[in-house]
């Protein structure tokens, strides 16, 4: 990620652009049983952040972007490394893939700073910077439990050879939900109207009911 936005930032530079890099919920908030991959999480944020602001104090012509996905089905259960006794599951809600895509593709043609992707990530961020004790608690009760599976290990990760590629969705055994949270707030105008458009349709059956 380092040596892409650098090489994209030179590129840039002449003609403008966006750089878009993938955070995650937890480069905000801390995932007990996932720390290492918290903690790379809160360095690209930070990275992204100060990048953000030397291009900004150059007047570049880049908007940089991060991208902070909350659990999404991906194959990450089956190919990230393992300590546990049995084999790694999200915890809800999940979403789908197609979420990130589409976030990735407004900020690609929308200046945006950060831009969370299930309305989850941004509860928990929002609320853990309100409250960190309490979150803390929640998030240790929810997540140590909540990410044992019950089913067998799998022997093969991708942590130092290569998983099964070119799959893009994992294998979460529940609900899967498109970001509504994510609709939104890529498509402010449309949000806009629909809320005008049930607000009126709430009042005229008030009205109507009054008559």
């Amino acid at each position: 990620m380092v040596y892409g936005s650098r090489v994209a930032s030179q590129h840039l530079r002449e003609n403008g652009g966006a750089i878009i890099n993938i955070g995650s919920e937890l480069s905000d908030v801390a995932a007990p049983l996932q720390g290492m991959y918290s903690a790379s999480k809160h360095a690209v944020k930070c990275w992204t952040d100060a990048m953000r602001m030397e291009l900004q104090d150059e007047d570049a012509p880049i908007a940089v972007t991060l991208i902070k996905p909350a659990a999404i089905d991906t194959p990450y259960a089956d190919h990230a490394g393992n300590e546990m006794a049995d084999h790694p599951r999200h915890v809800p809600p999940v979403y789908s893939p197609d979420a990130v895509a589409e976030a990735i593709l407004h900020a690609a043609t929308t200046p945006t700073r950060d831009l969370f992707v299930g309305s989850a990530g941004m509860v928990v961020s929002t609320l853990n910077k309100m409250m960190p004790g309490v979150m803390d608690r929640i998030v240790r009760r929810m997540l140590i439990r909540g990410t044992h599976s019950g089913d067998p290990k799998h022997s093969r990760d991708a942590l130092y050879q290569p998983g099964d590629g070119g799959q893009e969705r994992g294998h979460y055994p529940g609900l899967v939900r498109p970001s509504f949270y994510t609709k939104a707030k890529t498509n402010p105008m449309v949000t806009g109207a629909a809320v005008l458009g049930a607000g009126a349709v709430a009042l005229a059956v008030r009205r109507s009911r009054r008559d």
